[in-house]
């Protein structure tokens, strides 16, 4: 039998480059008779102990299968494979689309007799991270009187498709290999949303670590603020500030040089933010400036007015997660506000930079997945900017922001 994959949705596995899939089941479910007859070659019937990896594949098959242990009576034993089969799974979730689990086939034997031999809680687990196709092994039609029809009814579960990997011939039937490309039809029928979900996982990871070096950053750029020496704090400020944004750039992929960083970090001194955002920090409800309010003071309550503002502002949860970086930074939450608010609305500003081009950075990378021509990385910055400041000063109340400078 000659099976094909992938041919229907070109541009999906061209995303993805091979649909990764792992396959789960009792022990004597037939998971390696599957896999075996899938990729037409012999795998060892002997008891697996661990996840294959790497995965078993067929040159010119863009479909790579991982090998589970069994599931076997022992409790013990299965909570030890689930816990096994859910750490890979979230480990290998984040890494580039290609490496990721993209599907799920759950082995059930036909000959199976009870509806409590199905972990239909666990499946269902399972299918809240994955797309799960349950695949009814030796499938002889007997499985039609009950299994078939349960399995359908679980509302989590794909798809439900009955195979027989191998000929079985008995005294009372004689049924040849039938159900593989059926298999291989319906996980193909899955590679569009397989290849959006792989490709918002990669970019998540990506942005969740470029959020770490943009606290990093901000405390930097608040550090060299604070430096008792004027002369030396702004290009010291602008330094760190395009170091932040190459390091982020590397967390995408990309190396960018000197030139373009530096362009990209003038782009937030275009809106006139910092003078605007000190004009907020130095009159934000709440706040009594007639005492010695500290740091600590005007960023709570900054953070209060963040919160209150509509779901509209963009990436509003990022900025609030940001300012306890900022609040925690020991040598300055104690002090006087009147004495640094300069310092602090400098940190912010960086802050907004770095959060702003993360966006502009998925952007960038989700257009190369998606194999679309690349954005203007810059005038992408500016729009993500722009747009943040519009709605931060609706949300104050301040007015309209000025145009972009050329």
């Amino acid at each position: 039998m000659v099976l094909s994959f992938g041919h229907r949705f070109p541009t999906a596995i061209k995303q993805i480059k091979r649909c990764n899939v792992l396959v789960i089941g009792s022990t004597g479910a037939g998971k390696s008779t599957l896999i075996s007859s899938m990729l037409n070659f012999p795998i060892s019937d002997s008891v697996t102990n661990s996840i294959s990896n790497p995965p078993y594949q067929k040159p010119g098959l863009p479909i790579a299968i991982y090998d589970t242990p069994g599931l076997e009576n022992n409790k013990k034993q299965q909570d030890r494979v689930k816990d096994q089969i859910a750490k890979f799974i979230k480990q290998q979730k984040y890494k580039e689309p290609e490496d990721q689990i993209h599907a799920i086939w759950y082995c059930v034997n036909s000959q199976v007799t009870r509806e409590t031999l199905i972990d239909r809680r666990w499946i269902s687990s399972i299918a809240k991270e994955l797309p799960v196709i349950a695949v009814i092994t030796r499938a002889s039609g007997v499985e039609k009187s009950w299994l078939e029809p349960f399995l359908r009814g679980i509302s989590e579960i794909k798809k439900v498709i009955p195979v027989m990997a191998v000929r079985e011939k008995t005294p009372h039937y004689d049924i040849k290999p039938y159900g593989l490309d059926s298999l291989l039809f319906g996980t193909e029928h899955l590679l569009e949303e397989i290849a959006k979900k792989a490709i918002l996982n990669a970019m998540k990871s990506k942005a969740d670590k470029s959020f770490g070096l943009c606290i990093d950053g901000c405390a930097k750029v608040l550090t060299a603020r604070l430096l008792p020496v004027p002369m030396m704090q702004t290009p010291l400020v602008a330094t760190l500030q395009s170091w932040m944004l190459a390091d982020i750039s590397k967390t995408f992929g990309y190396n960018f040089d000197g030139k373009l960083l530096s362009e990209l970090c003038a782009v937030i001194g275009t809106t006139g933010i910092e003078v605007e955002l000190a004009q907020i920090l130095n009159n934000l409800p709440g706040v009594n400036y007639d005492n010695i309010q500290t740091v600590h003071d005007v960023l709570s309550q900054f953070g209060v007015m963040l919160n209150g503002m509509t779901d509209a502002l963009p990436f509003k949860d990022q900025l609030i997660d940001l300012l306890p970086g900022l609040d925690n930074f020991n040598p300055v939450s104690g002090f006087p506000i009147f004495r640094c608010i300069a310092a602090v609305t400098t940190a912010l500003c960086t802050g907004f930079l770095a959060l702003a081009y993360i966006e502009a950075m998925k952007i960038y990378k989700q257009a190369e997945y998606e194999g679309e021509p690349l954005p203007d990385i810059k005038e992408t910055l500016k729009y993500l900017v722009q747009q943040w400041m519009e709605a931060i000063k609706i949300g104050f109340g301040i007015g309209s922001i000025p145009a972009f400078a050329n």
